[in-house]
């Protein structure tokens, strides 16, 4: 009679590792991505990047200070800093091998931290040098980007779901075949169909908990080591997950059992109800 609880964890346990270490991977990703694109929105939600495009460095200096002027006089706008040339010349020395900085007609910019593309665009119509850009225009190829990214990454999540449910439901009824002279001597001896169920979902559960743990043990080890190469590339790279986050992915394991339980409980009820 207990034979199921003897055996040892085989196949099934190693299945639900290798789905348990997919989903939370995948889960992990769509969480980390989910902050960055929270991080992204936040950092240009509203600012406003005021470019003075002319090549004489007397009349863009000119002109920048008239933009700060006129900023300075209009309320809702925030405050306006003029990015230092020493910082614009440091961004393009990059990609001007052999060129000094120095020698090119570089913009005046000028930062917002709020505003509106619109109306600053008004304030500044008779001035044809100045150019008014959004900050998170340039952004959002990657905002999409990184949404495309969570779209594939929450797919793979939901297909390591989906995948336990049938690995469960598999491995129920493999045991209810196999076992079959086991359980018909348990029916002789009056053991009714939830007996049996309780004893099968509890082996199924076992194996299906053992699995999930290794899962996990797994993927915490895997996302510790990128988050600790993410830390050392520096850069603002954020590597860390938040509170809810880590609570999320300690609970998937959890239940990625629980539909293994209930995935297997629907097939062997199944399987009960049509057996004479």
């Amino acid at each position: 009679m207990l034979v199921l609880q003897r055996q040892r964890p085989g196949t099934f346990s190693l299945l639900m590792a290798a789905t348990c270490l997919l989903m939370l991977l995948a889960a992990a990703l769509t969480l980390a991505l989910r902050s960055a694109a929270h991080e992204i929105a936040d950092a240009a939600a509203q600012r406003i990047i005021v470019q003075v495009i002319d090549a004489d460095p007397i009349r863009r200096d000119r002109v920048a200070d008239e933009v700060i002027t006129r900023l300075d006089r209009f309320a809702g706008f925030g405050s306006a800093q003029r990015v230092p040339p020493k910082e614009v010349q440091a961004l393009i020395a990059p990609y001007i091998e052999g060129v000094s900085p120095n020698d090119l007609p570089l913009p005046a910019l000028i930062e917002l931290k709020k505003g509106r593309q619109g109306a600053l665009a008004r304030i500044f119509r008779d001035l044809p040098t100045v150019r008014v850009t959004a900050a998170g225009a340039e952004l959002s190829p990657l905002v999409r980007l990184i949404d495309a990214l969570r779209a594939v990454s929450t797919g793979i999540a939901l297909t390591a779901a989906a995948a336990t449910a049938l690995i469960a439901t598999l491995a129920a009824r493999a045991a209810l075949a196999r076992e079959a002279a086991t359980l018909g001597i348990l029916h002789a001896l009056g053991a009714t169909d939830r007996q049996i169920l309780r004893l099968v979902t509890g082996k199924i559960a076992r194996d299906a908990g053992l699995g999930a743990a290794g899962g996990l043990a797994i993927a915490l080890m895997i996302i510790l080591m990128i988050a600790s190469r993410l830390t050392d590339i520096g850069v603002g790279v954020n590597s860390h997950l938040s509170g809810t986050a880590w609570m999320v992915l300690l609970l998937l394991p959890l239940g990625l059992v629980g539909v293994a339980v209930l995935a297997a409980q629907g097939a062997l009820l199944a399987s009960l109800r049509r057996a004479p």
